[in-house]
């Protein structure tokens, strides 16, 4: 389970790499709508960095035998990664909306199971679960809810930035995603003192949720302003892609910790 452990880890970085390198690519692709340019990124980084992931992926799900239902997952994942780099490299031309927007929601589904992945192959996860004794009824239902939210707030992201939609609708359902997470954070940290890990769950998806959206509201202006076209934008973009496979995941792994750590309401 340790080398699994580890594994999983390198596979979780790995994947931040991809993401923030196909972030990268359709920032550039953003704002040459924004601007009336043509743009040729070059995309063999991504792919080479995406087919590693895959190799990866699939020692992964290998050596989780323990687990072998996320290991299905994962490889299956992988497999569903690898067809959409190939049929990239195959056509030589960048995926079309469609494609696009499944690619970018398969990544975040790819990083989301392999950090639930790592949580589950970790040694504390693996001990004795430390229950407590607080409860309240509606937190397992919040817990759960919170995921969905975030992925389809993930999916509007996409339609928008492969230009399938307007913005309004990704930044209503941002503002669901945050009052969900800030809700469901607040009630943690200050009816739960223990256990710790659950409180870090709490403290890690408040924060990262607070920068995703700060760093959508710095891209929102920045398009505002008209500096759509620059690099500080780009930056911006492609960060708050990422930021949001790390929210999917560290919602996930927050319901995850709830419902090990709360008792069921008798």
């Amino acid at each position: 389970m340790k080398s699994a452990h580890t594994v999983s880890l390198l596979v979780v970085a790995l994947a931040v790499v991809v993401i923030l390198s196909g972030a990268y690519i359709t920032s550039l692709e953003v704002v040459a709508r924004q601007s009336q340019s043509s743009v040729d990124p070059n995309e063999l980084a991504h792919r080479v960095l995406g087919g590693a992931l895959v190799l990866f992926a699939i020692g992964l799900a290998i050596r989780i035998p323990s687990n072998a239902k996320f290991g299905r997952i994962l490889g299956w994942t992988g497999v569903g990664m690898l067809a959409l780099i190939v049929a990239a490299g195959w056509r030589g031309t960048p995926l079309s909306p469609a494609l696009g927007v499944l690619h970018a929601l398969l990544a975040h589904l790819f990083f989301a199971t392999a950090a639930v992945i790592a949580v589950m192959t970790s040694e504390r996860w693996n001990r004795p679960a430390e229950l407590t004794d607080v409860r309240r009824r509606f937190l397992r239902p919040l817990a759960a809810a919170t995921p969905p939210v975030v992925f389809a707030q993930i999916t509007l992201g996409a339609l928008y930035r492969h230009n399938a939609i307007g913005i309004m609708l990704h930044v209503a359902v941002a503002m669901t995603v945050a009052l969900l997470a800030l809700i469901l954070s607040s009630v943690v940290l200050q009816n739960y003192p223990r256990p710790a890990s659950l409180r870090r769950s709490a403290g890690t998806l408040i924060a990262v949720v607070l920068v995703q959206g700060s760093l959508g509201i710095a891209s929102l202006v920045m398009l505002l302003l008209n500096f759509g076209a620059t690099s500080y934008f780009i930056a911006a973009t492609t960060a708050h892609v990422a930021v949001g496979a790390a929210t999917l995941a560290a919602s996930i792994v927050m319901a995850m910790e709830v419902w090990r750590s709360t008792p069921v309401r008798s």
